[in-house]
């Protein structure tokens, strides 16, 4: 399967963790959702790699995400 775009991306904080969530359609355009925590890679030469939160929207609160990203979330946490 194949992403063709990412439609939106939002940080929610659950607990102690930060879940990036994903919007996305895959290539023959059906909808699908993306969830990762956020770590920090350590590499070898002693630099660090983080995630590019650049165009990401914090949500404080699950609230006051999408209804359809809500559903999605509920139904993944359980």
């Amino acid at each position: 399967m194949k992403i063709s775009n990412v439609e939106s991306k939002y940080i929610v904080k659950i607990g102690r963790e930060e879940i990036l969530v994903q919007q996305a359609r895959n290539e023959r355009g059906e909808k699908i959702y993306i969830f990762q925590t956020l770590k920090n890679i350590k590499l070898e030469e002693g630099e660090e790699w983080n995630e590019d939160l650049s165009n990401v929207q914090t949500v404080d609160s699950r609230d006051k995400l999408p209804d359809d990203v809500k559903r999605v979330l509920r139904n993944v946490l359980k």
